[in-house]
């Protein structure tokens, strides 16, 4: 009986863990849920989390070196039969064993408030760089997302493609059969449907590496299942493309200058650390010691207190040379983030330009898929009333390929240009 109830028991077990893992598995996420789930599970955002934590403890660390510590110092000392000789008598030395507590606390030093502020803007720059890297989360997240829905989007374009193909081409081979055409036009239709049989498998591959792509980007395993709730038509709006277009620049709220200010600040901090070694340390002392074994001859107070001040005097000139160069960091800190400040301007005028260039040739290439789709149905009524050649199909179908991978590169170049700017304004 407990055989059957420990395998009763295993078996509700494995069923429970085998429901759990496969209610793991599968993801159902819209595009925003896919940015939010990156941002909780991606492993390099993770990692800027703990540098926040670890930056919080070191604060702490800075801080705690001010407060009163505590220590004790626990001591024994055997003479081996020494006798002191003192005013010509002859006074053995025994054995002495203490215990001794000390307590201090730091009253003045420059560097320690500076250390504390140096510390405090550690623990900034680790939370921008958090931020920073959600950002990044978020816009490898999306760009992921919507490499899948036009890897989608082209593959059912090429299906309804082949589909027309494979009709036109099953025709022909009833007119080969009847003696109305050519068998050479029945295998250049052959040939056009191979090939793009051959392009939806191709595409196919790609949307697979695709979604291995969005894996890695939110940090799940490589079998989970991805179910994409919106589709391209969703996502893609002309009039979002405007609001992005539109939307101003705030240099302070991109990260990398945000960084850049913290470097500076750092520096500055860098010049008060140096001044501030030229400073006196003082601190405030109490001892007190508890004799476990003493010798005859103790002279040796229970309780001491006292003040102790350590006063730098001279250097040779190295605290001096520190100052100098501390301020030329700071100056090459300051450089660097005027520079990345005209850089950044520039790259916005960039991603704007880019932006509106791809707009224009998306509905440039919309309208040459629509009329290449045009042309392709003209010549293949023109066909099918003998009017036509097979060689007019098969131009007219590769002009229709052409431009149906024109259009799938248009709105690539939308997206990706669409991404970058957000990305550049902060808006993901």
């Amino acid at each position: 009986m407990k055989i059957i109830f420990k395998c009763i028991f295993f078996c509700m077990m494995g069923m429970s863990i085998c429901s759990a893992s496969s209610a793991q598995s599968s993801l159902q996420l819209t595009l925003k849920e896919a940015q939010e789930y990156a941002v909780q599970n991606n492993k390099t955002v993770r990692n800027a989390g703990l540098s926040v934590s670890r930056a919080q403890k070191q604060v702490w660390e800075s801080i705690s070196a001010g407060l009163p510590q505590a220590s004790a110092t626990l001591d024994y000392q055997n003479m081996l039969g020494f006798k002191m000789d003192l005013f010509g008598q002859s006074i053995p030395l025994e054995a002495t064993s203490t215990l001794q507590a000390q307590i201090t606390q730091l009253l003045f030093s420059g560097s320690y408030w500076v250390g504390i502020k140096m510390s405090r803007i550690g623990e900034e720059v680790s939370e921008t760089t958090r931020l920073q890297s959600e950002l990044d989360a978020r816009q490898q997240a999306r760009s992921a997302y919507l490499s899948i829905l036009v890897a989608l989007e082209n593959k059912a374009i090429l299906e309804n493609t082949l589909k027309d193909i494979q009709t036109l081409a099953q025709n022909t081979s009833e007119m080969v059969k009847v003696g109305v055409a050519e068998q050479t036009d029945a295998d250049q239709l052959t040939v056009q449907v191979a090939s793009v049989t051959n392009s939806i498998k191709t595409v196919e591959r790609g949307v697979e590496l695709a979604y291995n792509l969005l894996r890695f980007h939110l940090g799940v395993d490589i079998n989970t299942e991805i179910i994409l709730k919106e589709n391209l038509h969703d996502l893609i709006s002309m009039d979002a493309v405007q609001t992005t277009l539109t939307t101003p620049f705030d240099m302070a709220d991109n990260y990398n200058i945000r960084l850049l200010d913290k470097q500076v600040e750092l520096a500055d901090k860098q010049i008060q650390m140096a001044k501030a070694s030229a400073l006196p340390n003082i601190s405030l002392f109490y001892n007190y010691t508890y004799k476990l074994k003493t010798s005859s001859f103790d002279m040796t107070p229970n309780n001491i207190i006292g003040l102790r001040a350590n006063i730098p005097i001279f250097a040779s000139g190295q605290r001096y040379v520190q100052i100098q160069q501390a301020k030329i960091e700071r100056e090459i800190a300051q450089n660097s983030k005027d520079l990345a400040n005209e850089q950044l301007l520039l790259q916005e005028k960039q991603l704007r330009f880019n932006l509106n260039s791809s707009v224009e040739a998306f509905n440039l290439q919309k309208e040459a898929l629509e009329v290449a789709q045009r042309v392709l149905e003209s010549v293949t009524r023109k066909y099918q009333q003998g009017v036509a050649s097979s060689l007019d199909v098969t131009t007219a179908n590769t002009s229709l390929l052409q431009a149906q991978g024109n259009y799938i590169s248009a709105i690539n170049g939308v997206i990706t240009a669409q991404t970058d700017l957000e990305k550049l304004l902060n808006t993901l």
